[in-house]
């Protein structure tokens, strides 16, 4: 049933401003030492009630119509005032950064890794890739942008000049150790080559981190995210909690994309 969610996601229209950098901060517990960076076009409530931020939350911040933009210089721009904003409001919040724990969710990944990079906090990444430029020109979710920056006269090329340094895998190494990526195995936006590549780079990188695959879509892998999370901060999902799980693949590192994976019935 959650696959036909992914079916309905890739036919929905995709809003025409995509140049807007003006974003969304949820402000919550002042206590809490978690950031959120939401999916794309996907407010706060949505995204508590479906299971994908089940965590007590310092901010969560709703991603800006330019963070896919036609315009690959927004696409920066919009990244790096989120993680300026949220990296601000650490700083005030007195959260240090072996303590902070920053989720990404989707789109929401691209500013996440990179904020975790830059401090050195733990990240739990749902659904990331390893490319921001490749995943415009490549994703089937992000068609209709890269139609548009087509239309302006833009190309691949531009996307990557302009985004060079800020991708996912280039901001690996200064992540916190004990840090989790979920990444779905059916996942019909993140491209299997997009997967892959995000692997190689983990691997090389940051090969003490956690790597769970479930068998799952998009939608179902930030609803598995949602557990993985809890588990960081040693907590149980809620009683009311009844989603069917996912069969999940955990990777250990040392070569073991390369041999079978571990698997893990629930």
């Amino acid at each position: 049933m959650l696959d036909l969610l992914d079916l309905l996601l890739l036919r929905r229209g995709i809003p025409a401003d995509d140049r807007t950098l003006t974003f969304r901060r949820i402000d919550g517990a002042v206590q809490s030492n978690v950031i959120y960076f939401l999916p794309w076009h996907t407010p706060y409530g949505f995204a508590r009630q479906a299971g994908f931020a089940p965590l007590e939350f310092l901010a969560a911040y709703e991603m800006p119509p330019a963070i896919v933009s036609s315009e690959p210089e927004l696409s920066v721009r919009a990244m790096r005032a989120l993680v300026q904003d949220a990296e601000r409001l650490l700083d005030e919040h007195n959260v240090a950064a072996r303590e902070a724990l920053i989720v990404g969710l989707s789109v929401g990944t691209y500013p996440a890794i990179y904020l975790a990079n830059r401090i050195g906090a733990r990240l739990c990444a749902v659904a990331p890739a390893d490319r921001a430029d490749l995943m415009t020109w490549q994703s089937p979710a992000a068609r209709l942008v890269k139609r548009r920056a087509i239309q302006k006269g833009y190309r691949l090329s531009h996307y990557a000049r302009a985004m060079a340094g800020c991708h996912p895998a280039q901001n690996l190494g200064g992540v916190a150790p004990d840090s989790v990526f979920v990444i779905g195995r059916r996942d019909p936006f993140v491209p299997a080559r997009r997967r892959a590549a995000l692997l190689d780079a983990i691997e090389r990188h940051l090969p003490s981190s956690q790597v769970v695959m479930p068998d799952a879509g998009h939608f179902a892998t930030l609803i598995a995210g949602g557990r993985h999370q809890l588990a960081m901060l040693g907590l149980a999902p809620p009683r009311w909690w009844r989603m069917p799980r996912p069969l999940e693949w955990t990777l250990p590192w040392r070569g073991a994309r390369r041999r079978p994976a571990e698997l893990t019935p629930r």
